[in-house]
């Protein structure tokens, strides 16, 4: 297809009809996935051992550079498991979106760790809060160092593909990576 590089427009053709579409940057895709990951607060994250795959459903908050923390019991299956291989996948949606209107999701994988030291914990668990409000009271920065069960962790992508029909192409995704 060709691409105009002054206007960075794409020309489609679909039978006698030409579409003209604009493409977008790798900032407008970053910008794109940013907002659709700030727009939703609940992840499937996907684990894996010696004794299979394992997923789990987290909530999560987001700093400006895409990484995801989330707030676990290090000793629950996932937990165990990324403390083994700290590789993991997951995915973003919303699953009130009706099947035929323009989908949107997000697949990515990553790295996870634990957070560590106060400084890092209180940012981590503040970007939580902003995303899931109403725990403030139960999950609070004492707990996170007291308890045992109650730890945060990030996830630092370095693939995300965001499937988005009202933004790009039908054969087209918008793809980051680190």
């Amino acid at each position: 297809m060709p691409i105009d590089p002054v206007l960075n427009l794409e020309f489609v053709h679909s039978s006698d009809i030409i579409v003209l579409m604009a493409k977008r940057t790798k900032l407008q895709i970053k910008e794109d996935i940013f907002k659709f990951i700030n727009s939703n607060g609940i992840m499937t994250l996907a684990t894996h051992s010696s004794k299979g795959p394992w997923v789990s459903t987290v909530y999560y908050g987001a700093d400006s550079e895409m990484n995801l923390y989330i707030v676990t019991d290090p000793n629950s299956i996932h937990g165990k498991f990324f403390s083994k291989d700290n590789r993991v996948a997951f995915n973003i949606f919303d699953s009130r979106q009706k099947i035929v209107g323009p989908l949107k999701g997000l697949q990515g994988k990553g790295s996870i760790e634990i957070v560590k030291g106060i400084i890092n914990n209180t940012r981590a668990l503040y970007l939580w809060h902003k995303a899931n409000p109403g725990a403030e009271k139960n999950i609070t920065i004492e707990k996170v160092k007291k308890l045992a069960d109650t730890k945060l962790f990030k996830i630092t992508p370095n693939y995300l593909k965001f499937f988005n029909k009202a933004l790009y192409t039908p054969e087209e995704y918008g793809i980051w990576e680190a």
